[in-house]
């Protein structure tokens, strides 16, 4: 009986036989740079594909991860919850206001002498206050145009998205939500409260009161005006966005605190109203879908 051959003899006498992988088959793919980058440049069946499939790039490394590490848990929550700064102003001074409802009336009461709002004359301070009420007369229109202009450009529809963006800012929030407001709370204005000469009584923001009929204090109308002028920076390029608004910002803030001066309305009115459209403004500003490419 013949011994069969060593296993090396077997594998000397059949120097062809090799045992090869399926190779994987990889297809050209684009993905971002500032992430990773895909070498493989077209369909190939070669064994060395699956090696050298993905590499990252050197040079690049994704800028979350270099500065996620530095910034503290309270930076990364709110910069990925845009709600959540106006959201927590509007909550820690709703608690001050309604905990200390005699602050409204302390602040009010440094810009009277006796019972008369001693700065409500001033012709600076009344320029500005008709300035406030014309932007909307300038802006909205201005809207309106762009919104059906439609230019033949490949950025018309997010030309149109902003200027619906600063529309619905001014009309769901200085007016629709700050007029239901008004007329829920029904809050008496600084100047017709008894403290100050009225025949009213003082109510605390927050408290629903049966004080005005109509174009009552709580918010304040022009404030939320004020706040909303802010929407027309989606339209600033976003490398000067954050100076346009470094300089806009303080401007709208000294616009609505303008009101608590002619003693047409409370430091709560005129706080929460800014907050509550600033809220709104954000919220509209991640559903619309402007904080991708806007």
């Amino acid at each position: 009986m013949a011994k069969s051959p060593p296993v090396q003899a077997r594998a000397r006498s059949a120097p062809n036989c090799q045992i090869r992988q399926p190779p994987i088959k990889i297809c050209q793919t684009t993905i971002s740079p500032k992430r990773m980058v895909l070498v493989q440049t077209s369909c190939s069946a070669s064994n060395d594909v699956n090696r050298r499939a993905f590499q990252k790039a050197p040079s690049e490394v994704p800028l979350d991860a270099s500065t996620s590490g530095r910034s503290d848990p309270l930076t990364r929550y709110v910069s990925s919850h845009p709600l959540a700064a106006p959201g927590i102003v509007i909550i820690l001074s709703s608690m001050v206001f309604v905990m200390f409802p005699q602050t409204d009336m302390r602040v009010s009461r440094f810009f009277t002498f006796g019972t008369r709002f001693y700065l409500s004359d001033n012709p600076l301070l009344l320029l500005i206050r008709d300035a406030n009420r014309l932007l909307p007369c300038i802006v909205l229109p201005i809207m309106v145009v762009l919104m059906m202009a439609r230019p033949l450009k490949r950025s018309a529809r997010l030309m149109t998205r902003r200027a619906l963006f600063v529309l619905l800012s001014y009309v769901l929030g200085s007016a629709i939500m700050v007029h239901l407001f008004k007329n829920f709370f029904a809050r008496a204005r600084p100047q017709d409260v008894i403290e100050f000469g009225g025949t009213m009584e003082f109510t605390p923001a927050w408290q629903v009161a049966s004080m005005c009929e109509r174009n009552c204090s709580f918010p304040s109308g022009e404030a939320a005006s004020a706040a909303a002028f802010l929407s027309v920076l989606v339209f600033v390029p976003n490398a000067y966005r954050k100076y346009v608004a470094a300089l806009l910002v303080p401007l709208s803030m000294i616009v609505a605190l303008n009101r608590v001066v002619f003693g047409a309305h409370f430091l709560s009115d005129v706080v929460l109203g800014w907050s509550l459209v600033c809220s709104l403004m954000l919220w509209l500003y991640a559903k619309m879908g402007l904080n991708i490419g806007g």
